[in-house]
């Protein structure tokens, strides 16, 4: 093994984004292609999904923590928070994500990815490879 290919290896041990859980569950070779040999190519849909995400990419945001804000008062109105972009990892998860939109009320909070086109009308409301892929985000939040 040279060189190159050992410093391949050791950054693929990294934290998997769950981004590449959902190209896996989509195809496979698809996620061989681009996660282990770094093999990207651009496309029209790619390039759109590019410039569209740059509203949901324009700033962090921070959540409060468990339980929303602290109000003091035991007959408060549940807030729903909303942050974008929020980036999360565990070490324990070998997981890491870009969350595009965390809801956030009391101590529940749900990830919200974008995705182009319209949703598909199937039973689960989504394709698999995107519940995958959602499904990864809660367990980074259920961890944070």
């Amino acid at each position: 093994m040279s060189s190159t290919d050992s410093e391949l290896s050791t950054e693929r041990l990294q934290n998997l984004p769950a981004r590449m859980l959902n190209e896996y569950a989509y195809c496979p070779r698809l996620f061989f292609l681009e996660h282990v040999q770094g093999d990207w190519r651009e496309s029209v849909d790619t390039l759109d999904g590019t410039f569209k995400h740059r509203r949901v990419d324009a700033k962090d945001q921070i959540l409060s923590g468990p339980g929303g804000s602290d109000e003091g008062d035991d007959e408060a109105v549940s807030v729903v928070e909303h942050a974008r972009s929020v980036y999360l990892s565990d070490d324990t998860l070998r997981l890491v994500a870009k969350i595009d939109l965390v809801e956030a009320e009391g101590e529940h909070a749900t990830p919200i990815d974008y995705k182009r086109g319209l949703a598909p009308d199937v039973p689960d409301g989504a394709w698999e490879p995107e519940r995958v892929q959602v499904c990864a985000q809660g367990l980074l939040l259920r961890a944070h």
